[in-house]
């Protein structure tokens, strides 16, 4: 199940708006616990007005905005603040807390602007545990596997990022059961098709008392399961930390809990690479300058502080957060972690087998002479974020911070980052104010290892923003989207002048592209269209599109297919994508809704769709409409991924029951689709 609480988390990831420091998990999380999920309904956007616009003007309404707003720069022509020189390492703690004086004190002076409605910074990252996406799975060949062959059967894993780096998720497959996360529990099926049931669980609930424990996501490695989770407690906010735990599931009925590992601060992301764990989580101080911890927790072990030279301190920190980044080797029980600290927060995070970037929004405040309607006008239709911070992490030499950098603009998500021969890629949107008038336009930087600015593109499809990257070899495809969905096709080749070659435009927007071959790229996203006598868009269903880029100054569309009145979680997240191999083909679950006014009567189904790419067509294999995931108004169940295993598709979801005594939270369900 996707919660209330991820739907708005992922809102604010989407459109580059952080999250008030006052959305607390745990205390969300505790508010909506007992409230049954509501059917899903048509999306809408504001024609001219982005998704960051309307996201922004929705939470000023909804939770008083800790934001500030105030008139980014003028151009995409900012400069670029990188390399080595703005890294340094602190000597003592007596220097950290001389440097979190002085940003608590510039955060009092911008306070101090209260009596025109400006409330106080949001500089607090509370992005947790998951990434946010939209975007896909670079391979570094057509034919790169995303399925693996076991001893039982043939089966997907995690769709990823980058080859050779896994990523948590809600469900996965060994092969011989799947393992799903549902309700704080990770419930183990086996794969018999039609026949499959549950025949385990492993409880992530916290046993300590005044203290809460959620998980957001986990990893499968050799019989291991590595469970990722956010702890609170409920006294002091803190306290708030990033557990790992790790399970021997040698015996999947009988799982047993081996070692724990702990750090300071909120849950960003994670990444696996072989049996090492990187952890990235946000720690905010306080004045009572109590410094971030790390270490294994098992039975009677505590964490330790980090130590001060352990700590880095990017040039004129305006943060007084820390970055908190591990390494958990998952193969030993003791002495197994290393740790670094940074002042800095974490919003996304983009990982290879060497480095690893971590990314921060980073804003502007309003001047002391800004007048009340000035404040007013940019409260409710200026972005908070003028700039992105970079800081590079050396995953092969003791997870040094080796660089950083501060560009333009928001990233979308975790895919517009890409490292090539040394180099980093970063695709941003900007947002400024001219005089009133909100205004959007998109820039693509290459850095050097040393994050100095090589090469850039800047101020292409102005009132537009950023939907999905995919970088593949030399090549950058950027989809944006204000009322149609362009593919940019931009050549990076020559790092010191990137050029776009050219563009194609489609109704719709995609949120993930997936390389199909060397010649063709497949797009997911949404469908959507104009709602009568309004100006409002609507989106209305799932897209699929396929695009020949073979003329990369030519781009076309070969094809596309519309699923009027759908939904899926792949619109969203690019793990939601199955993708075999072996049959060359996807599947993607979908949940439909619509309301038949005539009839008084709701209408809605849930399954699976399988389809293929032939001679430069979308080809639908089967669109499975799955009889368990139905709401016969009793009952109300959520569809939210699939996988396969051998010949079966198998989707899992949760199930809620709408009478008035039920007391037990939602049950794990699955249901499966013979291949045709």
């Amino acid at each position: 199940m996707k919660t209330d609480f991820d739907f708005i988390r992922d809102k604010f990831e989407n459109s580059g708006v952080n999250a008030p420091e006052d959305l607390d998990k745990a205390f969300a999380l505790e508010k909506i616990a007992d409230i049954t999920p509501e059917k899903p309904k048509r999306r809408t956007t504001v024609k001219g007005l982005s998704l960051a616009a309307a996201v922004a003007l929705v939470t000023v309404t909804a939770f008083g905005v800790t934001s500030l707003f105030s008139k980014a720069p003028a151009d995409n022509n900012s400069p670029i603040i990188s390399g080595k020189a703005s890294l340094s390492r602190f000597n003592s703690k007596s220097e950290i807390k001389t440097a979190l004086k002085k940003i608590f004190k510039e955060t009092e002076k911008r306070n101090s602007y209260n009596d025109i409605g400006v409330l106080e910074s949001a500089e607090t990252d509370m992005n947790y545990a998951g990434d946010s996406a939209a975007g896909g799975n670079p391979f570094s060949s057509y034919a790169a596997p995303n399925s693996v062959k076991t001893s039982s059967a043939l089966h997907n894993t995690t769709y990823v990022q980058e080859t050779g780096v896994d990523e948590a998720d809600t469900v996965k497959t060994d092969g011989t059961y799947i393992y799903y996360l549902a309700d704080n529990k990770i419930n183990v099926f086996t794969t018999e098709g039609k026949d499959s049931k549950q025949i385990s669980s492993i409880s992530l609930d916290s046993k300590r008392k005044n203290s809460g424990k959620y998980c957001s996501d986990f990893y499968l490695y050799e019989n291991k399961l590595v469970a990722v989770e956010n702890v609170w407690n409920y006294s002091s906010q803190s306290q708030s930390k990033t557990m790992i735990d790790v399970y021997d599931i040698s015996d999947v009925k009988n799982a047993r809990h081996t070692d724990s590992f702990t750090q300071s601060g909120y849950c960003c992301s994670t990444r696996m690479i072989d049996d090492k764990v990187y952890v990235v989580s946000t720690f905010g101080a306080t004045k009572d300058y109590e410094f971030p911890v790390c270490g294994n927790t098992y039975k009677t072990a505590t964490p330790d502080e980090i130590p001060a030279n352990d700590i880095y301190c990017v040039e004129n920190p305006s943060s007084s957060n820390f970055l908190v980044v591990s390494e958990i080797d998952t193969s030993k029980s003791e002495k197994n972690t290393k740790t670094k600290a940074i002042l800095g927060s974490a919003d996304e995070i983009y990982c290879n087998t060497e480095h690893l970037f971590v990314t921060a929004q980073q804003y502007t405040y309003p001047e002391k002479t800004a007048t009340e309607d000035q404040v007013i006008r940019n409260f409710f239709y200026m972005p908070t974020v003028t700039s992105t911070q970079i800081v590079k992490v050396d995953l092969l030499n003791d997870l040094d911070f080796t660089a950083s950098a501060k560009v333009p603009g928001h990233i979308d998500n975790q895919y517009a980052l890409d490292e090539k021969d040394g180099n980093l890629r970063v695709a941003t949107t900007t947002n400024r104010d001219n005089d009133g008038n909100y205004i959007q336009s998109n820039s693509l930087y290459i850095l050097d290892s040393e994050l100095n600015q090589l090469g850039k593109v800047t101020g292409f499809a102005e009132n537009e923003s950023i939907k999905a990257v995919r970088y593949i070899g030399d090549t950058a495809y950027v989809i944006t989207y204000e009322e149609t969905d362009p593919l940019f096709v931009i050549d990076t080749k020559d790092v010191k002048n990137p050029k776009i070659l050219g563009e194609v435009k489609i109704s719709g927007f995609s949120t993930m592209l997936v390389p199909v071959d060397e010649n063709t790229l497949l797009g997911i996203g949404y469908h959507t269209e104009d709602e009568d006598y309004t100006d409002l868009e609507v989106q209305e269903g799932i897209k699929l599109a396929l695009f020949d880029v073979s003329d990369k100054s030519n781009p076309k569309v070969l094809d596309e297919i519309v699923f009027k009145g759908c939904d899926s979680p792949v619109q969203y997240n690019p793990k939601a994508l199955v993708v075999n191999y072996e049959r060359n083909d996807y599947a993607i679950p979908y949940t439909y809704y619509d309301y038949d006014e005539k009839t008084d009567e709701d209408k809605s189904e849930a399954g699976s769709i399988n389809f293929k790419v032939e001679n430069g067509k979308l080809k639908l294999v089967d669109k499975y409409v799955s009889d368990r995931f139905a709401d016969d108004g009793d009952t109300y169940s959520d569809l939210e991924r699939c996988v396969y295993v051998g010949d079966y598709i198998y989707m899992l979801g949760s199930g809620y029951s709408y009478s008035d005594d039920a007391e037990d939270g939602p049950s794990a369900m699955i249901d499966a689709v013979k291949y045709k």
